[in-house]
């Protein structure tokens, strides 16, 4: 099947089936408009409130009053609905990766991308630069994702995620918001599902602490590996990879990020597919890239094609009114850093071998 209209047809087109994007079935729309929740941070924030909350994820709730702006919170919104609509261009990957379908697709996606830039706050505090140790200790972090042995990592290692939060720190001057968000999901979603185990025994001391349901949802203990899952790709989503001999790289050497270096004529690919459908849509969303735009009336100028049985997408812009420089030149970077195939046509960015992003 063939996809082309503006991104604000598509987004309306989805959006107006909740069964298509939606993991929970009883969660209504309570007055949510898809243009106010991309217009409005607040209505935004709300929005992601509301559906973390329709599952049982209080904790989260609580971290998105503390940690998410309204800025943030929009591009998370349109970033959630990107992926959706892209998830067939990652399905093209090789038979033996597994992609889980329908509605097991949208509860990872939902935990991962509402979440995936929750942590931004504390890289916009310049002032405030805690060590790991001490942002594990000042957060109250008491499920760590990054020192738990039963935990792997898919994708870099533990060691150097920690390498790589002590290079942001001391070479740009800011905490890394993917490390951060990702140590908080993890903890935050262990927290919950303790919280809402110790509110049930209150009324049923036999329940079972690895599976019990309550107020109509699932809760296991095998879903712990999904929010490390989850966790992983929020870790893993901001790590820059470099270029043997580029900027930077006599630095990424000294602080011995050996995983994230490699050689232009080979290189690198993401090991999950969680990952690097995040790290797509996160890089394409336009909305963050468009700052002083009403997200509305900026999505209604801008056009996707694709098809669901290929690996090609077309970005175009409908009018010159909108410069579209701050958003080629980062997308078409990509090709540097990934194995895709990008060709810029005047205003038009086609993508190409989006299924070697990962393997």
């Amino acid at each position: 099947m063939k996809y082309e209209g503006t991104i604000w047809e598509l987004y309306t087109e989805l959006f107006s089936h909740t069964d298509k994007w939606c993991y929970y079935p009883n969660f209504t729309l309570k007055g949510f408009s898809l243009d106010h929740i991309l217009d409005d941070g607040n209505e935004a924030i709300r929005f992601i409130q509301e559906y973390f909350q329709c599952g049982g994820k209080y904790m989260i709730v609580n971290d998105i009053a503390d940690y998410c702006s309204a800025e943030r919170a929009t591009h998370s919104i349109s970033t959630f609905f990107l992926g959706i609509l892209l998830l067939p261009l990652f399905k093209k990957q090789r038979t033996y990766i597994d992609i889980p379908e329908d509605k097991t697709f949208l509860w990872l996606w939902f935990l991962t991308c509402l979440y995936h830039d929750m942590a931004y706050k504390f890289e916009e505090d310049k002032n405030h630069l805690p060590t790991l140790k001490n942002f594990v200790r000042d957060n109250h972090i008491t499920y760590q994702i990054l020192n738990d042995r039963t935990i792997r990592l898919k994708g870099v290692t533990k060691k150097t995620v920690r390498a790589y939060y002590r290079y942001r720190i001391n070479e740009c001057g800011c905490v890394d918001h993917g490390i951060t968000g990702g140590i908080l999901l993890y903890n935050s979603l262990r927290k919950n599902y303790e919280e809402v185990y110790n509110y049930c025994r209150c009324f049923d001391n036999n329940i079972n602490h690895d599976n019990f349901k309550w107020n109509g949802l699932h809760f296991s203990s095998l879903h712990f590996r999904e929010y490390a899952k989850c966790a992983n790709a929020i870790i893993q989503h901001n790590l820059w990879f470099n270029a043997s001999g580029q900027t930077d790289y006599e630095k990424y050497i000294d602080y011995h990020l050996d995983e994230l270096i490699y050689s232009p004529s080979a290189k690198p690919y993401y090991k999950d597919w969680l990952t690097a459908l995040l790290v797509f849509c996160d890089t394409i969303e336009p909305v963050k890239r468009f700052l002083n735009s009403t997200p509305s009336l900026l999505l209604k100028e801008m056009r996707l094609e694709f098809d669901d049985d290929g690996t090609y997408l077309i970005i175009s812009f409908n009018k010159s009114c909108v410069n579209p420089t701050s958003y080629i030149e980062p997308v078409n970077e990509m090709e540097d850093w990934t194995n895709l195939t990008i060709l810029l046509d005047g205003q038009k960015i086609i993508i190409s071998d989006i299924n070697k992003m990962y393997k």
